[in-house]
């Protein structure tokens, strides 16, 4: 693969007497297992000052291709918003934490190295040719989790830290310094996702849920409303619930195995890398925790321990409050669980039964980004891995046992 006017782009990544040698650059990651962008592999070599050959070694992140892939993912003002997340949001955070003697507030994003949005310098606008370099994670030891499995429990909980962290953080600083967040921050938190879905898509995606729970015998009763909410997620699409402001903050929106690497140390969990920043929103943090926790953990960890992972989450997310000097009076246990009931019922149940399917698609069974089409999405049951069922099922019915249907 190509990336056009690649040593111009590079310069800025250059020490002072590196001289640009050459680069090589292939697809990362395989159909299915990311949709919103295509995933490089760059290997650049350089030489520097003393005139030794190094290589630099980066993940570059590049555009859907033009499609329904870029409209889905309003790729022209996502792009830059991850851009933002790596060239502003970030280091704002981590000068925030340092005012309260925190080194690194913000450890568990992979380092930018550079970014353009076209090949235009003065362009404002994102074409084809836009691309984000970042550090390569695999070859710190950063791995991906099995997104038919799950995380584990120690896996799960360095993952609640890090999520606390990042949602409580935003809030301190939200709390502290209003116009920094409102003019530096808040503009890049707007909604800019695909709001419309073709009816037929719609059709398809219901019925596509409705036929496996009609399989389940305990799901069966509830069908009426299971209709009835997966329904009303497209027409209410533009109109999310009223959640409770305090809970507002920076949200990943699409926080899933794939989207974050953790690094093991014989055979433990040490540390985490949250991945692609592409929809991120300010909107209720109950949004992110609830779809990791259905979405990406082990299913045997989630029923029996997720009261348990709620209060883990809510301990950090506290902490962190605390730390950064938050007042954390209105931030009870009990306003959180409420505010789980909102999000669950609205929004995240239907989030998680409609990308249980790209998730539980089997490796081999999607097409290449450049060939997909909306409706490929809604494979067969062929093409489907056997916790597809038991996730959908257990979703459901521990949404109603809770009261978050």
């Amino acid at each position: 693969m190509e990336i056009q006017n690649f040593e111009q782009f590079i310069k800025p990544i250059l020490k002072n007497g590196d001289k640009f040698v050459s680069y090589e650059c292939n697809r990362l990651l395989p159909p299915g297992e990311n949709y919103g962008s295509i995933m490089l592999e760059v290997k650049i070599n350089i030489r520097n000052k003393n005139g030794e050959q190094e290589t630099i070694n980066c993940v570059g992140k590049s555009c859907p291709p033009p499609g329904f892939l870029w409209e889905m993912f309003n790729t022209k003002v996502t792009f830059k918003k991850e851009i933002e997340l790596y060239n502003t949001i970030i280091p704002i955070l981590n000068d925030f934490g340092r005012e309260h003697g925190i080194d690194k507030l913000i450890d568990f994003v992979a380092d930018s190295k550079c970014a353009r949005i076209s090949l235009d310098p003065n362009s404002t606008e994102v074409d084809e040719n836009a691309i984000l370099l970042l550090e390569n994670l695999k070859l710190e030891g950063y791995t991906t989790g099995d997104r038919f499995i799950g995380f584990d429990l120690e896996s799960t909980e360095i993952l609640l830290r890090d999520l606390a962290t990042m949602h409580a953080s935003v809030i301190a600083l939200k709390l502290a310094k209003p116009e920094v967040f409102e003019k530096k921050i808040l503009p890049y938190l707007d909604k800019h996702f695909l709001q419309e879905f073709p009816e037929d898509v719609q059709k398809e995606s219901v019925n596509k849920i409705l036929t496996a729970y009609k399989t389940m015998p305990e799901c069966v009763p509830y069908l009426p409303k299971v209709e009835d909410i997966l329904v009303d997620m497209f027409v209410n699409i533009n109109n999310p619930p009223k959640t409770n402001e305090i809970f507002t903050t920076l949200t990943h929106n699409d926080f899933w195995v794939n989207n974050t690497m953790l690094k093991y140390v014989n055979g433990k969990p040490v540390s985490n890398k949250i991945v692609d920043f592409q929809i991120i929103e300010h909107s209720s943090l109950a949004n992110d925790l609830v779809f990791f926790l259905y979405s990406s953990v082990e299913l045997s960890i989630v029923e029996n321990n997720l009261d348990n992972l709620l209060k883990y989450y809510y301990n950090c997310f506290i902490s962190t409050l605390t730390k950064l000097g938050g007042d954390v009076s209105p931030y009870s246990y009990e306003a959180l669980l409420e505010e789980f009931i909102h999000v669950g019922k609205s929004v995240q149940w239907t989030h998680v039964a409609y990308m249980l399917l790209p998730l539980m698609t089997l490796k081999g069974k999607v097409k290449d980004l450049a060939d997909l089409e909306l409706n490929d999405i809604l494979v067969d049951e062929a093409s489907l891995h056997d916790n597809y069922y038991k996730k959908l099922k257990f979703i459901l019915l521990d949404f109603i046992k809770r009261g978050w249907f």
